[in-house]
């Protein structure tokens, strides 16, 4: 479970800073409204950036001017992009609190430690709580995973998945969504899709993912699994929380084997309080709660939206130090 922080004291929240991707989903339609709101905050920084190098410089502009609380006016991308430069360039000597907005085409790390609603009431109510403390605003501690690959600079981000996961997102970015629709209705649409394959037992849509795993040091094992992910969310899109290992660990890892058993009963009831009795290993369900787990795999992988080669190595992945949030309750 997320760890709540109590509210920082008085005056801790000395500056807030705003980080805008003028290209995430969201804000291709709507980003005007912030800056609107912005105007009459002028002591607020707000600054652009839509790749890493800017994004760097302006987080760079941001721990100059002091600031103690960073608004990401982005989508998950534009918020993995932040986490990785704020864990690898260690620009604050504190770390900074920081605000997600649901600005994205699907914005599922907002939905699960951001401040709820269009992007302009939700920085209306950061803005309010960082003056006095807003009761439906919280701030919680939530791990990041750090994700390594052999000759590569780490990675930092919240949701890491392989197999049909990446497939889903390349159909999510081409024909299936035209309108540029923003939401949890195309990622459901393009799970359904999936879902589809595997009952018709289309392998040529959804190879299996083929790799070694080896979790918290344990010795590595062969696998073909359908998808696997590693995340730190205790949320998935659509209230989704796919995960029941019992171990005390920081990081959820759930993988489906490449032909499992009983899919539909197993997947609705991870929308429910009560897991099937059908999500077994010997079905090919396999969840734990890990420390850090290694992979031996070829292809794709996805951290929080974005996909990336593993190249033909080893791709690694752990639980790096705790980042505040400040949430919806």
């Amino acid at each position: 479970m997320p760890e709540t922080v109590p509210h920082p004291e008085e005056g801790q929240c000395r500056r807030i800073s705003v980080l805008t991707n003028p290209l995430s989903g969201g804000n291709k339609k709507g980003g005007r409204a912030v800056q609107t709101l912005l105007a009459n905050y002028p002591e607020i920084l707000h600054r652009d950036a839509t790749n890493p190098d800017q994004m760097l410089s302006v987080l760079t502009d941001f721990a100059q001017a002091d600031t103690d609380l960073i608004v990401i006016n982005g989508g998950d991308g534009t918020i993995q992009a932040v986490l990785t430069i704020l864990e690898r360039e260690k620009l604050f000597t504190r770390p900074p609190l920081l605000a997600l907005l649901c600005a994205g085409t699907t914005s599922m790390l907002p939905r699960d430690v951001g401040v709820a609603g269009p992007p302009t009431a939700a920085l209306q109510r950061i803005i309010e709580w960082s003056k006095d403390a807003d009761t439906d605003l919280v701030v919680n501690s939530r791990p990041i995973l750090q994700v390594k690959r052999q000759g590569k600079e780490p990675l930092c981000g919240m949701f890491f998945g392989a197999g049909a996961i990446c497939e889903g997102i390349k159909i999510f970015h081409s024909k299936d969504n035209p309108m540029g629709w923003r939401g949890q209705l195309m990622p459901a649409l393009t799970m359904l899709r999936m879902l589809l394959a595997i009952l018709f037992n289309s392998q040529a849509q959804l190879p299996p993912l083929s790799h070694m795993a080896s979790l918290n040091g344990s010795e590595a094992r062969e696998r073909a699994d359908l998808f696997l992910f590693v995340t730190s969310l205790e949320r998935l899109f659509v209230g989704m929380r796919p995960y029941w290992g019992e171990e005390d660990a920081p990081l959820y890892y759930t993988a489906i084997a490449a032909k499992p058993k009983y899919l539909l009963r197993v997947l609705c009831s991870l929308f429910r309080s009560n897991l099937s009795r059908h999500a077994t290993v010997s079905n090919g369900y396999t969840s734990h709660k890990v420390q850090d787990i290694q992979l031996t795999m070829k292809g794709d992988f996805t951290l929080d939206g974005e996909l990336y080669d593993a190249g033909e190595g080893s791709v690694a992945i752990s639980a790096s130090e705790p980042v505040l949030f400040l949430c919806s309750r």
